[in-house]
């Protein structure tokens, strides 16, 4: 486990709903800065909806999410833009445009939101593909590359603008071993290297003891968060008999 850090995010008391449809509630816990928070837990128990709400796409019915020290939802609207705009996130199956090269969809958050000339944004797009070990199919389109580079190419985009926090929903899903094995590779050494935090959501149990410092565990009978801690920490000393299946791919 790393040695404790600040927390540049925390969650306070966060309760989500649909309309009159609970989803979670009373759900606490802090992500410390250049780290990786993984939440998990089964179908249904709420992981994609938090990050939602943790991304600005969803206002808690209650509760904080605070970045930096600074509560999302209270400050200007404006200000809230700056702080978010201080996020990547990898949606699941990457997400790209098909009508754009790679290339042309990880420049476009930088043609967006910077003032940077057309040959600095290339430069700027080819290097981020550098390093997800993309170079060399900057002018490939979306469906000519494998499920696996696309989600590579997903997160190089979700750096294009050198985000201090990566979120990343189920980035293993639909991919084989060997590719889920290169994507695990790839955020320890993004954390190692770069020192961004990442908030994780997946259900994959190879991935979340290969990159996780920390977790949550969500409950979809109880709606909260039910244990927290480093997985393979969780893995001996949890009481939790959920948590425990979950751990051990026991039904």
């Amino acid at each position: 486990m790393i040695n404790k850090k600040e927390a540049i995010i925390s969650v306070e008391n966060l309760c989500l709903s649909y309309g009159s449809y609970k989803v979670l509630e009373k759900v606490s816990f802090e992500v410390e800065k250049g780290s990786c928070m993984v939440v998990m837990g089964g179908s249904g128990c709420g992981k994609s909806t938090l990050l939602k709400s943790m991304i600005g796409l969803l206002d808690p019915k209650e509760g904080r999410i605070s970045y930096k020290s600074q509560d999302l939802l209270s400050v200007k609207k404006s200000h809230r833009q700056k702080l978010l705009s201080e996020f990547g996130v990898l949606f699941q199956g990457g997400a790209l445009w098909s009508s754009m090269t790679v290339l042309e969809n990880i420049c476009l958050p930088l043609e967006c939101h910077t003032s940077l000339s057309t040959a600095e944004i290339e430069d700027m797009g080819r290097y981020k593909m550098s390093l997800v070990g993309l170079s060399g199919f900057e002018d490939f389109y979306p469906a000519q590359i494998s499920g696996g580079m696309r989600k590579r190419a997903g997160i190089a985009r979700a750096m294009a603008l050198d985000p201090e926090v990566l979120f990343f929903d189920e980035p293993s899903s639909g991919l084989d071993p060997v590719n889920s094995k290169r994507l695990d590779d790839l955020i320890n050494e993004l954390k190692t290297n770069l020192e961004v935090t990442f908030v994780v959501v997946t259900h994959e149990l190879a991935s979340i003891f290969e990159i996780a410092d920390d977790s949550v565990f969500l409950d979809p009978q109880k709606k909260t968060l039910v244990a927290k801690g480093d997985p393979k920490s969780l893995l001996n000393q949890t009481e939790n008999q959920q948590l425990q299946d979950f751990l051990r791919r026991q039904t």
